[in-house]
C-alpha cells in the first residue's frame, strides 16, 4: 500500500514538473518592427497604407486590440476568417474597416479618441495614420 502510494506521488510530481514549463511560458512580446497594414484582397483602398508602430503601443495589452486567440500566446489577424473578414461593409462586427475606424475601445480610432485627454499627441486625424504619399 505504501509503495503504490509512493509511486503514485512520484508519477504525479513528475507529470507536474513536465507540464509546468507549458504554463509558465512567457507571454509573446509584440514585435519591435513596425507593421504596415495592407488592405485584404477584395478591399478598395482610398487612402495610403498605415504603418503601425508596435513598440509605441507596448503598454497596451494584446487582448485590448486582438480579441480572438488562435493559440496560447497567438492572436488572430483582423482579416482572419470569422473575425473582421467583411471587406465591403463600413460598419458591423465583421467589418474590416470598422475594426480600425469604429468608435469602440478595440478600434484604433476609438482607442485614440479615448486616450486624447491624457495623451494629447495621440493621432486622431486621418492624415496622421494615412500620410499623403
Amino acid at each position: 500500500m505504501k509503495r503504490s502510494l509512493f509511486m503514485s506521488l512520484v508519477v504525479a510530481a513528475l507529470a507536474c514538473a513536465l507540464a509546468l514549463p507549458l504554463y509558465a511560458a512567457p507571454a509573446k512580446k509584440a514585435p519591435d518592427a513596425d507593421i504596415t497594414f495592407k488592405a485584404p484582397e477584395g478591399m478598395k483602398m482610398t487612402k495610403s497604407l498605415v504603418k503601425f508602430p508596435h513598440k509605441k503601443h507596448a503598454e497596451v495589452k494584446c487582448a485590448d486590440c486582438h480579441h480572438k486567440k488562435v493559440g496560447a500566446n497567438e492572436y488572430a489577424k483582423c482579416d482572419s476568417k470569422g473575425c473582421h473578414d467583411n471587406v465591403t461593409a463600413k460598419q458591423g462586427k465583421d467589418s474590416y474597416y470598422a475594426a480600425f475606424h469604429g468608435n469602440t475601445a478595440k478600434s484604433c480610432v476609438g482607442c485614440h479618441k479615448a486616450k486624447k485627454a491624457e495623451k494629447p499627441n495621440v493621432p486622431t486625424a486621418c492624415d496622421k495614420c494615412h500620410p499623403k504619399a
